[in-house]
């Protein structure tokens, strides 16, 4: 029966988690084009998903299969630990909060959407080098 609850917890996670980027793609609509700002903000829309693709699947990735043998006093004395839960928190923050205000800049805009993308790729290749780094238990 544990196998079950174990399975069942695994399909609520990835449901809800592929519910979460459906939404992102409906609200986003990445392929609508923009008459002034066509590639910039193609690119601004599409790394934002590949950021969010790859943000969810690091949280299931660290939710099921990280190896958490170590007791509370270690991940408090262990400083990388602490530095990576500083990268997922900003990780976590800035991309929603650049796409979001990306409506707020008029003249810059493209600017704006082409630095958004480049700190939605820095994010992603910090979570790549998360994932390398992280002990995993399949």
């Amino acid at each position: 029966m544990n196998n079950f609850f174990q399975f069942l917890l695994h399909f609520i996670f990835i449901a809800t988690f592929l519910f979460v980027f459906i939404i992102a793609i409906i609200i986003l609509k990445p392929f609508r084009i923009h008459r002034k700002r066509k590639i910039s903000t193609i690119t601004l829309k599409l790394s934002y998903l590949l950021y969010l693709a790859f943000f969810l699947g690091f949280v299931y990735l660290v939710l099921f299969f990280a190896n958490n043998n170590m007791s509370s006093e270690d991940v408090l004395e262990d400083r990388t630990s602490v530095v990576y839960y500083i990268i997922v928190l900003v990780s976590f923050f800035l991309p929603n909060i650049g796409i979001m205000i990306r409506r707020k800049f008029k003249e810059t805009r493209s600017i704006y959407n082409y630095a958004v993308t480049f700190l939605n790729f820095c994010v992603m290749l910090a979570l790549i080098y998360m994932m390398n780094h992280i002990q995993w238990s399949f």
